[in-house]
């Protein structure tokens, strides 16, 4: 079987201004880089330490003491975090949720390797990585929010939401979404939301929503 070799660009020119770094380690999902096994579409698969830059929707890894940038993020299948579970779809990446038996894909959005080359962490992939910034550079949830990790339910967001109801792929980010997508339930799903004081802009009302659809949906 052909071998490539490991093609790493180090990337002088992409080192953020101290604004951009701002923004972005209050977009990450993860206090921190965490451990996490990632799966490709060619059947490959490897381990690392990895977090997600939300307003990017970049993910990061560390190597040695180099944080990289895994680009081509449709070329991977599956990551796998402690019992949570990404997928990709449409383009995003998304976690898994399961709601009342009911699948609900999240990309999350917030502020607070050529093909067939060897990828740095020692897998084959189709994917480019660059070399971004030191390890140590990444702030960590102290730095970033004074707390020990960010609510990332209750913080407000821009997430992009995927429903599979009776096998259909609904996409909603804002409750006109919904209300188009299920015209039936929509009066019902109205009076809800504004009783409750319910909007998409944060994870938490998000789910609720989908809840009492779910609800709706099966009387």
């Amino acid at each position: 079987m052909k071998r490539f070799i490991i093609t790493l660009i180090a990337l002088v020119s992409v080192l953020l201004p101290v604004s951009a770094q701002s923004q972005k380690q209050e977009s990450f999902l993860f206090p921190d880089f965490v451990r996490g096994h990632l799966v490709f579409a060619n059947g490959t698969s490897a381990d690392a330490e990895v977090d997600f830059d939300t307003i990017r929707q970049t993910l990061y890894y560390i190597r040695g003491n180099d944080v990289m940038e895994l680009t081509n993020l449709q070329d991977m299948r599956t990551l796998t975090i402690g019992d949570r579970t990404f997928v990709m779809h449409d383009g995003l990446l998304c976690e898994v949720y399961d709601l009342q038996g009911n699948k609900v894909l999240v990309n999350w959005k917030f502020r607070n390797v050529n093909k067939g080359s060897k990828g740095a962490m020692g897998a084959t992939t189709q994917n480019r990585v660059d070399v971004l910034w030191t390890a140590g550079s990444h702030a960590t949830a102290d730095d970033r929010t004074g707390e020990h990790s960010l609510d990332i339910w209750s913080i407000r967001c821009e997430n992009t939401y995927f429903l599979t109801v009776n096998g259909q792929d609904i996409k909603a980010k804002k409750l006109k979404d919904l209300y188009k997508a299920f015209p039936a339930q929509a009066p019902a799903l109205k009076a809800y939301a504004k009783e409750n004081h319910l909007l998409m802009t944060s994870a938490e009302d998000s789910f609720k929503l989908f809840s009492e659809l779910f609800r709706l949906l099966g009387e």
